[in-house]
This record gives C-alpha cells, sequence and structure tokens, in this order.
C-alpha cells in the first residue's frame, strides 16, 4: 500500500511540474528562426506587441500580436498555424 501511495505522490508532483511555467510572455527574439522569418518577410516594418508561449506536455506553440491587430499561431517549429485579425 506504501508503494501505492508513494506512486501517486510522484505522480501528483509530475504534473505539478508539468503544469509550471506553461505559459509565458516571451520576446520576439526568442521565437524560433522559421516564425521570426515569417513575420518579418510578411509583415515588414510591423512590429510585435507581444509573444506568448504555451507550453503543453508535448507540444509548444506561440501566439504572436503584431501592431496592426493581427493575431498568428505558430506550432513549436515556428510554422504558422492560424492568422486572426482584431476587428474593431
Amino acid at each position: 500500500m506504501k508503494a501505492f501511495k508513494l506512486i501517486v505522490l510522484c505522480l501528483v508532483c509530475m504534473v505539478a511540474f508539468a503544469s509550471c511555467d506553461r505559459n509565458r510572455i516571451i520576446t520576439a527574439d526568442q521565437l524560433p528562426a522559421p516564425a521570426q522569418a515569417y513575420i518579418q518577410k510578411t509583415h515588414p516594418g510591423i512590429g510585435v506587441t507581444y509573444v506568448k508561449q504555451e507550453k503543453e506536455i508535448f507540444s509548444t506553440k506561440y501566439d504572436v500580436r503584431l501592431d496592426n491587430g493581427l493575431e498568428i499561431e505558430f506550432d513549436g517549429d515556428g510554422m504558422p498555424r492560424d492568422i486572426d485579425m482584431d476587428v474593431n
């Protein structure tokens, strides 16, 4: 029974540690190189408002918002997955 409790405790700790630092704001130069190149090529002269890195257990994605209201989602390799325009 003690072994079972120890295993459960270890699993709970692993989940707790895995959820730490899952979402954080990073700088544009911390994006993968393909994402940086994509932004520079398709939106020259437009600044980056923020970049949010979202880590899951087996994947990472980046949400980028540009100064013109455009939001681009990149996968962990820096490939664009979704593009949205904020229309007010």
